[in-house]
């Protein structure tokens, strides 16, 4: 298990890569998260699981690993633009 620090430093490797895509982000300052905010959709947060190896939001399979913060991002950004376009479908 991470600790403290390093699990901050992971959270904050990944709003950067984050960031570089255009996404409104944020860090929790509740916990080690970031959190990604997009009109007309609830707030997503993005936390380290238990072993601190996987970044996971959402559902059990929305997870990938710490290593790679610009795998993560990308993953991210797609699973909101599909959020969004069953959102507008949905309206």
């Amino acid at each position: 298990m991470f600790d403290r620090d390093e699990e901050y430093q992971a959270v904050a490797l990944l709003c950067r890569e984050l960031a570089k895509l255009g996404l409104n982000i944020g860090l929790s300052d509740a916990r080690p998260a970031v959190v990604i905010w997009v009109k007309g959709m609830s707030s997503l947060y993005v936390t380290l699981d238990v072993a601190g190896e996987f970044f996971e939001w959402g559902k059990p399979e929305d997870r990938h690993p710490i290593e790679d913060p610009a795998g993560a991002a990308a993953q991210l950004a797609e699973d909101v633009k599909a959020r969004l376009g069953a959102a507008r479908d949905e309206a």
